[in-house]
């Protein structure tokens, strides 16, 4: 990808050496003991013929709710008066945000099978619920994302997307191959077709980064290779790079025009490159007419020539490209790890760095970004998928709805300048405990009203006996207790109040039903705390059972009953069922 500089492949050897091309047709690829990208159409085949046996391993996409809040920068918490559910868009009618990996060439330690690396310190992309499309990027020929990056975009119900690229003169000489007539393309379009369902993809981002002679073959590949995936599953997404035009020649337009229109009208958007201006915006609005949302804005985030300048201005760019309606493509946000110059000052470790760093980015964009709600019952340690000692993106867990304030604010250069982090509240904040990313939640320097801090944004449908559970650190002293906003089938709203502490009298109408938690002598009481290690000393736990009727979960918040803050460390909601009886069989 170009952003208006000289540019460098990301990986070194990338263009093979004529006598070592014959150690590629040696069938290594099928017996993938790793992932990797497919670097010639002889490894294509390879693959086809002979799949890797991790496919196995691959899990389907998830269905996402249909509609998607708006964040807004005073959301972190509400007065409990004034505590209701946040309204809910359409999600086919709102902008798309879609992520772009390029993390040092790609390929690193995600590139292994096992399920936990013993390394830690390593890139990690957590925020799943705030973004609608993931590609994998890479400077081969066809880039295919590793299973961890499949796995974890799926389990949150985003679309990942692999990367068919060809650049400078070796793009040249793979062109002239299968573009050379129409059966070698739709050849190479059938092969496509077969390694998205093998794999599982959701589709392609298309990047020709070199001049042709003549687009006319390339043109009805963009076509047929979009309609085919369509007539196999019509989710999948074909996204084309800004990159060459209608006459083959190389030329960036930073802007959807009638020199690339031709690709545009062919697929499902466009991928625009980032030296944009807000008058190339307008341009390319007024160029695609009723498909203003199939126009990906590019971002470089490292800031090469991109509008904003990258870094920690990006949200410079957000705020034009949401402002005029527009999707968004954010280039390169490993920056936050790449960037971090780790120096003897530094008291705090390489890990503890990056999540503060990379939540004061992604904090930095939150208005510009929709949250879609939380649709299935879930259980989480918010475990972002690496740690200072260990990696396994595999093993994600769901993450608050709210991208927690940094802990270190001091870190973010000119964070009094960055309107959006500046004029944001901290009463949800991340922490670093024992190697592990907690939730601070604190009301310190707040007003004396009852807070309802806001956790997590759902859909989920439920009816019966709820069982609810949440861990937190002793230190620092609170008492927290809970509210689950409800809407019943009917359309009225209830409203479930778990009491940090025990009450004598609880309220139950058509509006509130109130919860005391399970007395430590209950065996469920038991098993949970035996089950989230609970260390006496270290960290409790609470939990509560109740029933409710044909509903839908909305919103879970949380309220300091007593203490200045609370670290919470882990939560769940699940349906009671057959829990229970599993639940006796582990206890005896």
């Amino acid at each position: 990808m170009n952003s208006g500089v000289d540019f460098e492949p990301a990986i070194e050897g990338t263009i093979i050496e004529n006598e070592k091309k014959e150690q590629i047709k040696e069938p290594l690829m099928p017996l993938w003991s790793e992932c990797g990208p497919l670097k010639s159409l002889e490894e294509l085949d390879i693959v086809i013929d002979t799949p890797p046996a991790w496919l196995s391993n691959i899990i389907p996409l998830e269905k996402r709710d249909e509609t998607v809040v708006q964040n807004v920068l005073s959301d972190c918490h509400s007065k409990i008066s004034n505590y209701q559910s946040r309204p809910r868009l359409d999600a086919k009618f709102v902008p798309k945000t879609l992520v772009c990996h390029d993390y040092k060439g790609g390929y690193l330690e995600d590139r292994h099978l096992i399920v936990e690396l013993d390394t830690g310190n390593q890139y990690t992309f957590y925020n799943w619920s705030h973004i609608d499309i993931f590609v994998y990027f890479s400077h081969n020929f066809i880039t295919i994302p590793p299973l961890c990056w499949i796995n974890a975009a799926h389990q949150k119900g985003v679309k990942i997307l692999g990367t068919f690229i060809t650049e400078w003169d070796e793009g040249i000489a793979i062109c002239k191959d299968i573009f050379k007539d129409m059966s070698t393309m739709q050849s190479l379009i059938k092969k496509l077709c077969k390694i998205t369902e093998m794999f599982k993809l959701d589709g392609w981002l298309l990047n020709i980064e070199n001049k042709l002679e003549d687009t006319t073959i390339l043109k009805e590949f963009v076509k047929e290779l979009t309609e085919q995936l369509h007539s196999i599953n019509d989710e999948t997404l074909v996204i084309w790079y800004d990159s060459i035009l209608e006459n083959g020649k190389l030329l960036w337009q930073n802007e959807l025009n009638e020199k690339n229109l031709c690709f545009f009208e062919r697929c499902d958007g466009i991928f625009l490159n980032y030296v944009w201006t807000e008058e190339t915006l307008l341009q390319s609005i007024k160029m695609a007419k009723e498909r203003s949302l199939d126009i990906y804005v590019g971002i470089d985030i490292f800031g090469r020539n991109t509008f904003g300048g990258g870094h920690f201005n990006t949200y410079k760019a957000a705020e034009v490209i949401r402002r005029h309606g527009l999707s968004m493509a954010i280039f390169a946000p490993g920056w936050t790890h790449e960037s971090i110059v780790h120096t003897e000052k530094d008291s705090i470790s390489l890990m503890e760095h990056f999540f503060n760093k990379d939540c004061a980015f992604w904090n930095s964009l939150w208005p510009y970004l929709y949250t879609h709600p939380i649709t299935k019952y879930f259980q989480t340690s918010f475990y972002k998928g690496a740690a200072s000692n260990r990696f396994s993106i595999s093993l994600q867990e769901t993450q608050l709805s709210k991208i927690v304030h940094p802990k270190y604010s001091y870190l973010v250069p000119n964070y009094a300048e960055i309107p959006t982090l500046e004029r944001k509240c901290h009463c949800i904040r991340l922490d670093y405990n024992d190697d592990t990313c907690t939730c601070l939640i604190n009301k310190q320097g707040m007003s004396s009203d009852i807070i309802i801090h806001n956790l997590f944004i759902c859909n989920i449908e439920a009816s019966g006996e709820v069982i609810v559970y949440f861990k937190k650190k002793c230190k620092p002293f609170g008492i927290l207790g809970l509210r689950i906003l409800t809407c019943l089938k009917n359309g009225s709203r209830h409203v479930i109040t778990l009491n940090g502490r025990k009450k004598e009298k609880l309220i139950q109408n058509c509006s509130v039903t109130q919860v005391n938690p399970l007395s430590e002598e209950t065996d469920l009481f038991k098993i949970f705390k035996k089950q989230q290690q609970v260390v006496e000393g270290d960290s409790e736990i609470m939990v509560y059972t109740f029933s409710i009727g044909p509903s839908y979960i909305l919103e879970i918040g949380a309220i300091l009953e007593e203490g200045d803050a609370v670290c919470l460390e882990s939560f769940g909601i699940e349906p009671s069922g057959e829990k229970n009886i599993v639940l006796n069989k582990e206890l005896v």
